[in-house]
């Protein structure tokens, strides 16, 4: 191989490792049953959705989002399904990258029950 063929592929190598060592990074977006709704959440917006199941007798779900640090009050999102077809929305105000903690609470009354849970999410 001359000169000029190996200064190419070299430099053709670094430059592969280079795209693929800087990939960005993936949006996180997700659904997640969570008992007796779900949530959705879309990492371009930064919105998180709830959504009680559409059931027979009254059922709700609640997030409460917080930093999985601990700092600063956690934001709540609550959605039944009384009165209203559809979920309930909020734009959370949300550093990227960082990992965040969402508790959740369902109820449906035809098991008369609570659900609780945790998971967590990078934005």
């Amino acid at each position: 191989m001359n000169k000029l063929a190996k200064f190419a592929a070299v430099g053709l190598g670094a430059v592969t490792a280079s795209v693929v060592l800087a990939q960005p990074a993936f949006a996180v977006n997700f659904i997640r049953d969570i008992g007796d709704g779900t949530v959705r959440y879309t990492d371009d917006t930064n919105q998180m959705c709830l959504q009680a199941d559409n059931t027979f007798g009254t059922a709700w779900v609640e997030v409460a989002v917080s930093r999985q640090s601990g700092s600063g009050s956690p934001i709540v999102i609550r959605d039944d399904n009384v009165g209203h077809p559809g979920a309930t929305c909020r734009v959370l105000n949300v550093l990227e990258n960082a990992t965040y903690q969402a508790e959740y609470r369902s109820y449906w009354e035809g098991r008369s029950t609570l659900i609780r849970g945790v998971f967590h999410f990078t934005t």
